[in-house]
């Protein structure tokens, strides 16, 4: 055989290196699509998340020996310490205000089975106890309530 008949190929051509990033790409476009949260997953975020909140607040007014309260103004929530002259101070500490997840709010809020308007307190006794209440969370088409009932536990479900 000849000697100058084989190349040593050196790399990659440019048509190679071209198909690559062409594939990287559409790769990245698919993960982006599966990885971007629907509105039930964010409801479901936002609810598990409050839901620990409210229980962290029912413990906090146990360990305190003070009311704790919750209310919402439909976009964010706030918790409020019961002051020695019956007025209500925010809790001090870095969680006590807070925003739901982007696209999610709270749209209803049922105290001992009546309809409440936003912005009413839900207050934790000191003793662990709580007037029955409901908060519904809404993203989308997609409903969420989470339940509380008098002895302060806590549940969530879907609403209809």
């Amino acid at each position: 055989m000849r000697a100058g008949l084989y190349r040593v190929a050196r790399g990659f051509t440019l048509v190679e290196i071209l198909v690559v990033c062409a594939i990287m790409a559409i790769m990245a476009g698919l993960a982006m699509v599966r990885l971007e949260h629907s509105d039930a997953s964010r409801l479901g975020d936002a609810a598990e998340d409050l839901t620990r909140r409210l229980e962290s607040a029912r413990d906090e007014a146990v360990i305190r020996g003070r009311p704790i309260a919750f209310s919402s103004d439909g976009q964010g929530y706030q918790f409020w310490l019961a002051a020695d002259n019956a007025t209500w101070i925010p809790l001090p500490g870095a969680d006590s205000a807070s925003r739901f997840i982007r696209g999610v709010e709270l749209n209803a809020l049922r105290l001992n089975g009546s309809a409440r308007p936003l912005g009413e307190r839900i207050v934790f006794s000191p003793y662990g106890l709580v007037e029955p209440f409901a908060l519904t969370l809404a993203a989308g088409s997609s409903r969420v309530e989470v339940l509380a009932d008098a002895l302060g536990r806590f549940e969530t479900r879907h609403a209809q």
